[in-house]
Order: C-alpha cells, then sequence, then structure tokens
C-alpha cells in the first residue's frame, strides 16, 4: 500500500454536505462514479468494548452462557447490537469450537447507531466497502506500535469523546482492562463556565474548542474527575498485577486539545506516547509517497493509519 495523501476535513454539526463532496473529488478523481469505495472507521453512538475473564475456558464454548454474560455483567442487548467476541490476548476473532480461552473482549455497538453511521458515510458519497469499530482499530495499531518500538510495559489508553470515554490497558498485544466512563467532554463546560463566569454552557464550548485560550493552568481542575477515574484504573491495575505503566495515549483529540493529554500525563506521572508514524508505516510495508508528510501528524492520526495495517502478517511472519 502506498499512501499518496493526507487530508483532513473538520465537520461542523451543520455541515454542509456539498462541501465534502467537492473535498473529496479534491482528493479523488473517481470518472463519474457514484460513491467513493472506502474502508471507514467510526466511532457510533452507544458504543461497547468489555472485558472478561470467565472461570473457565470450557464455559466460554457456550453461545448462550455468552449471551447470558451480555445481558447480566454488562447489561447488552444481544438482539439490538452488533456484536463481536474477540480473543483478550491477541484481538484475533473468537471461535466459539475451539475455545482455548477464558479471556474475551466483548465490542460493538448498537445496530442502529451502525445503521446511522453508514447512512451518513453514503450521504457523504463514500461507499463503506469495510466498516470498522475505530476504538478497536486503534488498540490494535497500539499494540502493533508498541511491539514495534519494543515497549514491554503496560500501555495507558484513554478514549475521550463528547459524550463518554474508555479506559484501556493493553499489555504485549493483550486487553487486560477495558472499562467505560459514562462521561465526556461535554461535563467539563458547566465547570469552565462557571469558573471564567461566561453567560451559558454553549459559550464555554466556543472557548473550549478555540485555540484562543491557554488551558494549562486550569486544566487539572477541569479534568479531575477524569483523572480520578484513570488513576483508580491504573492504581488498581499495578497493585493486582505488580507491573508499571509507564506510557499514556490519547486518541481522537485534535491538536488544539493538546493540554488535555499533557494535563492527564502530569496529574498520573506517565509519559505521552507520541507514536513516530513513519517508521512504524514502513514496518508494515506501507509506504509513504512523495511530498506526503507524516512525521509532525499527532497521536490521533494512529486511528486512521491503523485501518491500513495488517498486523496478523507481522505475528506470521514472526512466526516462520
Amino acid at each position: 500500500m502506498v499512501i499518496e495523501e493526507i487530508a483532513e476535513f473538520p465537520l461542523k454539526p451543520d455541515q454542509d454536505t456539498k462541501e465534502i463532496e467537492e473535498f473529496f473529488h479534491g482528493l479523488v478523481d473517481y470518472r463519474g462514479a457514484g460513491y467513493y469505495v472506502s474502508r471507514c472507521g467510526v466511532y457510533p453512538e452507544g458504543r461497547f468494548v468489555r472485558y472478561y475473564e470467565a472461570e473457565s475456558a470450557n464455559k466460554v464454548k457456550d453461545a448462550a452462557f455468552l449471551t447470558n454474560t451480555l445481558k447480566t455483567e454488562f447489561n447488552i442487548d444481544s438482539e439490538t447490537n452488533n456484536i463481536a467476541i474477540l480473543d483478550a490476548r491477541d484481538g484475533s476473532d473468537f471461535d466459539l469450537e475451539k475455545g482455548g480461552t477464558r479471556r474475551l473482549v466483548f465490542c460493538g455497538a448498537p445496530n442502529e447507531s451502525f445503521q446511522s453511521e453508514q447512512d451518513r458515510l453514503l450521504e457523504y458519497g463514500v461507499y463503506p466497502e469495510r466498516l470498522e469499530l475505530s476504538t478497536i482499530s486503534t488498540l490494535g495499531g497500539v499494540s502493533d506500535y508498541a511491539r514495534f518500538n519494543n515497549i514491554t510495559s503496560p500501555i495507558l489508553c484513554f478514549e475521550l469523546t463528547a459524550k463518554s470515554a474508555n479506559i484501556f490497558i493493553v499489555n504485549r498485544g493483550q486487553v487486560d482492562v477495558a472499562r467505560p466512563v459514562p462521561f465526556g467532554l461535554d461535563s467539563i463546560y458547566p465547570l469552565l463556565q462557571r469558573e471564567l463566569g461566561l453567560k451559558d454552557e454553549e459559550s464555554a464550548k466556543k472557548l473550549f474548542y478555540s485555540n484562543t485560550f491557554d488551558f494549562a493552568e486550569m486544566g487539572p481542575k477541569l479534568l479531575r474527575r477524569m483523572t480520578k477515574e484513570l488513576q483508580a484504573t491504573t492504581g488498581f491495575y499495578e497493585v493486582q498485577t505488580g507491573l508499571t505503566i509507564r506510557h499514556v495515549y490519547l486518541s481522537v483529540l485534535p491538536k488544539n486539545l493538546s493540554w488535555v493529554s499533557k494535563t492527564v500525563s502530569d496529574s498520573l506521572a506517565l509519559e505521552i506516547l507520541q507514536p513516530q508514524i513513519e517508521g512504524w508505516l514502513e514496518s508494515l510495508n506501507i509506504k509513504i509517497g512523495d511530498g506526503v508528510e507524516v512525521m509532525n501528524l499527532g497521536a490521533r492520526w494512529m486511528g486512521l493509519f491503523s485501518l491500513m495495517g495488517e498486523f496478523h502478517l507481522r505475528e506470521e511472519v514472526g512466526s516462520e
């Protein structure tokens, strides 16, 4: 695979789809084709990633047991959700017949949320040949990057979006922790409004995403609730396993919110994982075309590049 061009289009709440179509036409000449056939990563509303460890490997070979576990342990209805079950040890699809593990990751989202994302992409003129849960593909990318870069200590991964957040701990390609946080960036606006005496939450939101205010000093206060959740998770994990987490990786966040990563890393005394994209892509046999610059791209771009990686091939080559 060769990356010939990289471009970005910031979406607005009331986005004109014509502008998005023009953006794609500026990238690729599809000679009148109706849609751009694509591999897409999405963050559907209500998405979930849950870690589960059964009492024995035999128990998880029973489909009824898994369905009941989803309902009783995580309140997830298998009828209304699109669900994948992965082997927590390496991220591969769980084989119900073979079994072989008692450590699982349940992931997915409501059927209607995936449908909504697909409809939105079609409206933009994009045909998703493959539609992936970005949360999972990004975790795969971070795990593969750690393997490539010889990072042998556990990594704390934090996915922070508007309405919710997810906390993960990955260690040597394995998912050890996956838990939700029931609040996201939206919870910060009332605090910011009070701190600065703004007239309403909408004004706070605009200021939050602008590049006109330095949040470095106020950051710890605004993120206190989140950092407490992260500290509780990492503290419990380190006591339970005897391992020490050294890196934190934050996905999704744009450059103007880099202070969030800095605040989180300072609060937890962890080093921010800033992937060196170029060498990693080359190790996956992904070539970077002339004039394409990836050196200064932020960590959130890992999500996009993770859609390109065939990580299982590296394992197969390594086992020969």
